[in-house]
């Protein structure tokens, strides 16, 4: 019997649910944790976990739901899951991962390295007094704005042209920033619509087009609903060999539509699966495929 934790913030809804899902894998014991509760501490037994006041025995495994986090929170939680990595404690998803899907800026150098086939949008991290006119130079209009470490299709924004931008940039001049900002080529034949492949263990394990005709974004929050895909081998090569880059255990990558038939951008990678599309009860029929992939990936622990 496997032990897992699955580990959440104190602002987390719907735990029960998922981790209902989940205990329905035969041979795994998982049970919530807020990781707000777990003491990081370096040095002395390295085999036992502080939580909340008790000393534990670490799991077997942890799967990570925490997501919005401020600053001092995502540094907790960061400095939990290095803890458990040292402990050899399978962190679904480990730090690293976790550390370059959060970052959208940084998800596209790592890519630039490891699939350099794979089309990207022209990005530019916008930088204090950086003029409009350059960014207008080099990516077009509109040009999409991005909050560097913005999830769910939040913090995204399309600019039709540069007195817009100029006015935003100002904006963002007088207020002060919690966050970096990209500025994106605008891949209007995958607007409202994108392609997200779920890799778990190093395999494709399900694809489908998030559509959303009535906006910008795709994404489930942000009205979306799931359309079923089959993307060409190539694509699902790229986000396999993309995830391993990252070391991502489980996880999905997105990409955009391009204008011809077959051509695709990537958009961004996610160290979720996107639980929503999976507990809505609205795509049971690929459950199986995602309880065989997690089963596979806890397998190569035993």
């Amino acid at each position: 019997m496997l032990r897992g934790i699955y580990l959440v913030d104190k602002l987390r809804t719907n735990v029960d649910k998922e981790v209902g899902a989940l205990r329905s894998l035969p041979d795994i014991d998982i049970a919530p944790l807020y990781f707000e509760d777990i003491v990081t501490t370096v040095g002395g037994d390295g085999r036992i976990l502080l939580v909340d006041g008790s000393r534990i025995t670490p799991p077997d495994f942890v799967m990570v739901r925490a997501f919005r986090l401020d600053d001092s929170k995502a540094y907790h939680l960061k400095s939990v899951l290095r803890m458990l990595e040292g402990m050899g404690v399978l962190c679904i998803n480990p730090p690293r991962c976790k550390d370059i899907t959060a970052d959208k800026l940084l998800t596209f150098q790592v890519a630039a390295d490891v699939v350099p086939d794979v089309r990207a949008p022209k990005t530019m991290l916008v930088t204090p007094g950086i003029d409009a006119a350059v960014i207008g130079e080099n990516l077009g209009y509109p040009v999409v704005l991005k909050v560097l470490h913005g999830e769910g299709g939040t913090g995204v924004t399309l600019v039709e042209d540069e007195g817009a931008l100029k006015s935003v940039l100002k904006i963002m001049s007088a207020v002060p920033m919690r966050d970096q900002v990209i500025a994106q080529q605008a891949i209007l034949s995958s607007k409202g619509r994108d392609l997200r492949i779920v890799v778990i263990g190093g395999r494709v394990v399900d694809a489908f087009v998030r559509s959303n005709p009535g906006g910008f974004t795709s994404n489930a929050h942000q009205g979306g609903h799931v359309e079923e895909f089959d993307p060409p081998d190539s694509v699902k090569d790229a986000a396999v060999r993309l995830a391993d880059a990252m070391g991502m255990a489980m996880g999905s990558v997105d990409f955009l539509f391009g204008e011809r038939d077959g051509e695709f951008y990537l958009c961004e990678a996610n160290s979720s699966i996107g639980m929503p599309y999976l507990t809505d009860g609205s795509r049971g029929d690929v459950v199986p495929c995602y309880i065989d992939g997690i089963k596979r990936l806890l397998g190569m622990m035993r």
